[in-house]
């Protein structure tokens, strides 16, 4: 697996995209909405960020942006045990410049763009990827986080809201099969850590896709830097047969 370059974050996360009309929203209950970005480039400062803005006034949409913003707006400064949370991107800005000038860095990166993997059948799933250099540090800092919403509700959906202990060991039992099949395609087994191997588990961090449910590790989790962030899918078939009933996914996917 290819270590990610700035160049290539850049160029992933700024590609112009066409804002979805609300006709084609229409189908299968999938939500309208627009790409936004904000730039900023000066004293050694360059923030880019992208999103999807829901299009509407009802409050789950408001509370889906919302919680989306979040997300972006986060940020885990070198050295620091705990993330910061910016109400918006100017308190973004602000916050880098205080952070730089109390720790003699000569400049900061922040790139943050947010695709959207799924929008369908009321729900509504995301990818945001993130990169984070200092400038003076060793490295930037990369991270995958995904967010899953009932789009009725505006609620984002956590792992232990869909399968129960049982089912839950039981998805991770079969998730090795399916991890190990895609770290054989890539070609990483020899990177990644015996330790993980030994004691595998599922990370929460998921997203609904149209093959199924996939994982996502951070980067360094199970694996040094050229490990990179791995992913892998479990199929909706293995999925349905899982999941709990009362589950918002087995409501709107698998009935």
């Amino acid at each position: 697996m290819k270590k990610i370059t700035l160049t290539f974050i850049c160029s992933l996360l700024f590609i112009i995209q066409t804002a979805h009309s609300s006709e084609k929203a229409l189908a299968d209950n999938a939500l309208a909405y627009v790409i936004k970005t904000f730039d900023y480039n000066q004293d050694g400062i360059v923030i880019k960020l992208r999103y999807p803005e829901i299009s509407g006034f009802d409050n789950q949409y408001r509370s889906i942006n919302k919680q989306i913003m979040k997300s972006i707006l986060t940020i885990r400064f070198p050295g620091k045990a705990t993330a910061q949370i910016f109400s918006d991107a100017k308190d973004l800005v602000n916050g880098i410049k205080r952070f730089i000038m109390r720790n003699n860095f000569k400049g900061y990166e922040f790139f943050s763009g947010v695709d959207v993997l799924f929008n369908a059948k009321n729900i509504f799933t995301v990818k945001v990827l993130n990169y984070e250099m200092p400038y003076g540090a060793a490295n930037g800092l990369n991270s995958l986080i995904y967010l899953n919403f009932d789009a009725n509700k505006g609620k984002k959906l956590a792992i232990n809201d869909c399968f129960s202990d049982p089912g839950y060991q039981e998805l991770a039992r079969r998730g090795k099969d399916f991890f190990m099949e895609k770290a054989k395609a890539d070609d990483v087994l020899d990177l990644l850590d015996s330790q993980f191997l030994n004691k595998f588990y599922l990370p929460v961090n998921f997203a609904v896709t149209d093959k199924g449910v996939e994982f996502a590790y951070q980067q360094y989790e199970i694996g040094p830097r050229p490990l990179g962030m791995p992913t892998f899918t479990i199929p909706h078939p293995e999925i349905r047969t899982l999941i709990d009933r009362s589950c918002t996914l087995q409501r709107y996917l698998y009935q």
